[in-house]
C-alpha cells in the first residue's frame, strides 16, 4: 500500500519511550488527554535524515506560504517540531542522533517481522530494540506554530540493548534448572 504524502516510514530506527498499548499523557505537560506514542532515534548520518527535512519544508510552505521557512526556523528553534536532535537531550542512546516523536489518540498497530500482530505481553517490541515505524506528519498552529507527527504503526525489526528501565522479558533458558530440595535452602545467605 503507498504511503500518502504527508507520511513516511522510517526505517531501522531504535525505539525509545514506547507508549504502543496504554496511553499516558505527556509527563510534565499541561494537556492530560493520554496518547499513545514512541520516540525513534536515528543516526545523524542515517539516510531518511534528508527526506525528513524536506518533507519539514514542504509541510511549512503548504500551511504558511512564503513565510514557512521562517516560521519552520522558529519552530525548531523553540522544539516545536517532530524531528530534533538529540544532543540537546541528556538521555541514554541520544548523543549523536536525531529523534522523532510520533503520538496518537488512537492504538498505532504493532506487528512483528513477518507482519503478524504483537502485543505488549508478547515483549516483542521494547525500549531499545530497533524498528519500522510509519508515521503521518503535519503542521498546526495551536498556541504556538509547529510540525507534528501522528504514530500509525510499528514494526520490529531487530534486538537491541534494552534501555534503562525496559526490555524484552526473561526467557526460561536465561535460568539455570534448579534441582536443590525447598527444605535445604539457606535463604538467609
Amino acid at each position: 500500500m503507498a504511503l500518502a504524502a504527508n507520511e513516511i516510514r522510517l526505517s531501522k530506527v531504535r525505539l525509545a519511550f514506547p507508549k504502543l498499548w496504554t496511553p499516558e499523557p505527556y509527563p510534565g505537560g499541561n494537556d492530560p488527554t493520554p496518547y499513545f506514542s514512541a520516540t525513534f532515534l536515528m543516526p545523524k548520518d542515517h539516510p531518511q535524515v534528508k527526506t525528513i527535512e524536506a518533507l519539514m519544508a514542504h509541510l511549512a510552505k503548504e500551511k504558511w506560504g512564503i513565510k514557512g521557512p521562517n516560521v519552520l526556523k522558529a519552530a525548531k528553534a523553540t522544539g516545536k517540531v517532530f524531528f530534533r536532535d538529540g544532543d540537546t537531550k541528556d538521555l541514554e542512546g541520544f548523543a549523536d542522533h536525531y529523534f522523532v516523536s510520533a503520538r496518537s489518540k488512537t492504538r498505532p498497530s504493532t506487528f512483528d517481522g513477518q507482519r503478524n500482530t504483537v502485543t505488549e505481553a508478547d515483549g516483542v517490541i521494547y525500549a531499545g530494540c530497533y524498528v519500522d515505524a510509519i508515521i503521518s506528519c503535519y503542521a498546526y498552529v495551536k498556541g504556538n506554530n509547529g510540525l507534528g507527527a501522528g504514530l500509525k504503526g510499528v514494526q520490529y525489526r531487530a534486538r537491541g540493548d534494552a534501555f534503562a528501565g525496559g526490555g524484552s522479558p526473561a526467557e526460561a533458558d536465561d535460568f539455570d534448572e534448579i534441582s536443590v530440595d525447598e527444605d535445604e535452602v539457606d535463604l538467609t545467605a
